[in-house]
């Protein structure tokens, strides 16, 4: 399955209205993380995409946590029967610009849009980019997949390696924000459903609900809307449909062909 993400990104401005930011978010990560005690074997530097000796890394990093599915094609060997991911690069960002920095409220002026596809690690680079992580942990880049004895060793440490990110991304790509008009008047409204809450990829996973357990804080990453969960994690993955109940939902899952 591929996964869509706009660049433009739509998110509460603190005051409790939901406004598109093109630039600057309202909240990233710190620019100096402090180095935990435990580090990963291995980190991804954002920059270049590098794989990075952990040991060598001198400040924080954040970890992410995803439905593997949503990640590429995944495909079972009919002869082992074991399952293994393609990635063709069909993973689509969606770039929009403005001429004016900073947040919009204003759905008349003018956006131009463009659009690119990337592989999977393309799609957490812009992410990680926008929301000013260099380094972070995810197990299809700083896991050896066909190396058991590494791969045991890692899941042994999971709980170290949430537990000590700064925060966990959270991606979740079917979470969107629409637009509509109403009355001639062109209203915006976080698009948002509680009932299908598990249906999501996501919401599915035992993996990722022990990861969210394990982390300090979540940050939910959607198509183009964000969310910082609170101090309670799994609280936080588990009511944001109460945080969010005055308000409707897409639940289509674009898939780019």
């Amino acid at each position: 399955m591929y996964i869509t993400y706009e660049t433009a990104q739509w998110a509460n401005d603190g005051q409790g209205d939901y406004v598109k930011y093109h630039h600057q978010l309202p909240k990233s990560v710190p620019d100096a993380l402090p180095k935990p005690e435990f580090m990963p074997t291995k980190l991804v530097r954002i920059s270049d995409i590098q794989v990075m000796d952990g040991s060598q890394v001198n400040e924080g990093y954040c970890a992410l946590s995803y439905a593997w599915n949503q990640s590429g094609e995944i495909i079972q060997d009919g002869v082992t029967g074991k399952y293994k991911r393609i990635d063709e690069g069909k993973h689509k960002i969606i770039q929009e610009e403005r001429d004016n920095s900073g947040k919009n409220t204003d759905n008349n002026q003018q956006e131009q849009r463009e659009e690119k596809y990337v592989k999977f690690e393309g799609v957490i680079q812009q992410i990680c980019q926008q929301f000013n992580i260099k380094y972070i942990w995810y197990d299809q880049i700083c896991i050896c997949q066909d190396d058991k004895e590494e791969k045991q060793r890692e899941i042994r440490n999971m709980y170290r390696i949430f537990s000590n990110a700064y925060c966990t991304v959270a991606l979740v790509p079917e979470f969107r924000y629409l637009s509509y008009d109403e009355d001639k008047s062109s209203i915006s409204s976080l698009l948002y459903q509680k009932d299908m809450l598990q249906q999501h990829e996501w919401f599915k996973s035992l993996w990722t609900l022990e990861e969210a357990i394990q982390s300090r804080k979540l940050l939910f990453v959607g198509r183009n809307t964000h969310m910082w969960g609170g101090e309670d994690p799994l609280s936080s993955a588990i009511h944001w449909e109460n945080q969010n109940q005055d308000f409707n939902v897409n639940t289509d899952q674009e898939v780019t062909p």
